[in-house]
């Protein structure tokens, strides 16, 4: 073990001479923690860094940012961080707010009029605001997948993409994380801004902030990492998506921007961002989103109560990993970079291991729920049929759907030939048995399953203690003359996503007896089960929200003689 903390202890290059003792036992076991992680998730390479009082007390690279060639992983290795692009996505925009170039409770349209994509019944468009796209609840689908690196396409592309979309839900009713809607706010920047995204992101805020180390993968850094996954080296995957996760940095350059956002919200002047704007960004934002899974800010998710809060990204791009918690009313912050897929745990869990020092929990992310009141379980309801009977039939989850009936005086409901019996304490509030032995009935301690009627869904929302969990929405069962002719196989062909387990191979239709259309979708890593909601008779909803592959258009269409699916912009046929 000696050798091996020797071995991974490459380099540290920001330690401060005498620090507190609280500071000193803070970076050690830090260390010894990552130490520990290298080794035991074989995690090729690894920097992390910790902002106290608005300083930076530790930084430090671990491993290699090339084993091929034993380049040290150290605080100038430049890595992708993904999706925490965001929040520069948000934080131009909310520039531009800030100047009066455009006003984020104004609908997305008004700034990019050739978003039309395909709106359902009670769906419009209109209704989209800048903000809704901001904090994920817009309905826009999570992701295209056509031409989706560098080399195939570019981010300007996404609007006419989208439009061969759905929109999926009523603009403030689902939080469907959507890397899609900040490709579209990518393009506002730039029509608002007059200036490419790239460069806004450049003058406005990478330039004034000295970050000369960061940039997009057009920008040809140096000292960029390679990136691992199993074991091997992948050839790095430059994404198409820059507003949504193109922007590549190293930890140098990382602090920066987190210490600037921690300086704004104190008042502290700076070139990017003014306090008040900064607060609303850090505000949370959705509060009265019905069917949500977190809080969030503005290109933010946040972890609040009501003593405190923190505002966390991750990113995840062609395996890199990269975390970033701020305390802004502590003024602190914690960094961590990884160029190695199975890093991205050991990064979050260091993170949320510190939330106790600065008086959180990792529920404190999780929203209130919306299920009212938990009654006691003393006293059953007793309902009629025709009540019990408006809750059957089949709700979709991410990978698989339950299906409920009525028996006698209760529900019934049934998983992958898992039974659970629902008995009404409320015409809407259920407790479950599980059937244990010889028909015996167990109660399942401290869980409620709630039917609820949002905008016009009726959703099964399984509550534990203060967690919900959503189970989906009761489904029309399908027209099988119309769709059992589409059944069947259908292979991949046309472009291919060009990295890892994401690489697609095929899909086969199928109608199960429950009158549900399922759609199995292999990629050269998993077999995944999916509840399909028809929208018409040429589109389809990929059911589960923010799971999987949840969230998608699913286009039938046919070419001569061949059938056609579409899923998120990849192309099969049979």
């Amino acid at each position: 073990m000696k050798l091996l903390l020797l071995f991974f202890v490459l380099i540290t290059t920001s330690a401060v001479a005498q620090q507190p003792a609280g500071q000193t036992d803070l970076v050690k076991t830090s260390e010894q923690y990552f130490n520990e992680k290298m080794a035991s998730d074989h995690i090729v390479g690894l920097s992390a860094a910790i902002i106290l009082d608005g300083k930076v007390i530790w930084q430090q690279g671990f491993g290699y940012a090339d084993r091929e060639n034993k380049i040290a992983m150290t605080p100038q290795t430049v890595v992708n961080i993904g999706s925490i692009t965001k929040t520069f996505t948000a934080l131009a925009l909310m520039q531009l707010n800030e100047q009066g170039k455009l006003d984020i409770n104004k609908p997305l349209k008004t700034y990019l009029p050739r978003f039309r994509p395909m709106a359902g019944p009670g769906i419009s468009p209109d209704r989209i605001t800048l903000k809704a796209v901001m904090t994920h609840t817009s309905g826009i689908q999570s992701d295209i997948w056509k031409n989706s690196d560098l080399e195939s396409g570019k981010y300007t592309d996404i609007p006419g993409f989208v439009n061969q979309t759905c929109l999926l839900y009523p603009a403030g009713m689902v939080g469907l994380y959507s890397n899609a809607g900040y490709n579209l706010l990518g393009n506002v920047i730039k029509a608002v801004s007059k200036e490419d995204y790239a460069d806004y992101i450049h003058r406005h805020i990478l330039d004034p902030l000295a970050m000369s180390h960061s940039g997009f993968a057009m920008d040809s850094l140096q000292n960029r990492c390679k990136i691992y996954a199993y074991g091997q080296n992948f050839k790095v995957f430059e994404l198409r998506d820059i507003a949504s996760g193109g922007i590549y940095a190293d930890l140098n350059d990382f602090t920066k921007y987190a210490t600037c956002l921690l300086k704004a919200y104190r008042g502290e002047t700076n070139s990017i961002i003014k306090a008040s704007t900064l607060h609303e960004m850090f505000c949370l934002q959705n509060a009265s989103v019905p069917i949500e899974t977190n809080k969030k800010g503005l290109g933010w998710f946040m972890f609040k109560n009501d003593s405190t809060f923190a505002v966390y990204h991750a990113g995840s791009a062609g395996f890199a990993q990269a975390k970033l918690l701020l305390f802004p009313e502590k003024n602190a912050a914690v960094i961590v970079m990884t160029n190695t897929a199975e890093g991205g745990q050991a990064a979050e869990d260091f993170c949320f291991k510190l939330l106790p020092r600065f008086g959180l929990r990792v529920s404190d992310l999780f929203p209130a729920p919306v299920t009212g009141v938990v009654l006691d379980t003393s006293h059953l309801a007793q309902l009629s049929p025709a009540e019990l009977k408006k809750h059957a039939g089949s709700y979709a989850k991410a990978t698989s759907y339950a299906t409920i009936s009525v028996a006698d005086k209760y529900l019934r409901m049934c998983e992958n030939d898992e039974i659970t019996i629902l008995k009404p304490l409320s015409a809407n509030q259920y407790v479950p048995y599980e059937i244990s032995g010889n028909d015996t009935l167990m109660k399942k301690s401290g869980q409620r399953f709630f039917f609820i009627n949002i905008h016009g869904y009726h959703y099964l929302i399984q509550r534990s203690g203060e967690r919900e969990y959503n189970w989906g929405y009761q489904l029309k069962p399908v027209d099988v003359s119309l769709w059992q002719k589409r059944t069947g196989l259908y292979q991949q062909y046309g472009y291919q996503m060009l990295i890892g387990d994401s690489k697609f191979k095929s899909v086969e239709l199928y109608i199960t007896p429950d009158r549900v259309l399922m759609c199995r979708l292999r990629t050269m890593g998993s077999t995944n089960e999916i509840p399909l909601d028809v929208i018409d008779n040429n589109h389809a909803l990929s059911s589960g929200v923010n799971a999987g592959f949840g969230g998608f258009t699913v286009t039938f269409k046919t070419n001569k003689d061949e059938q056609l699916v579409d899923f998120a912009g990849i192309t099969f046929r049979k």
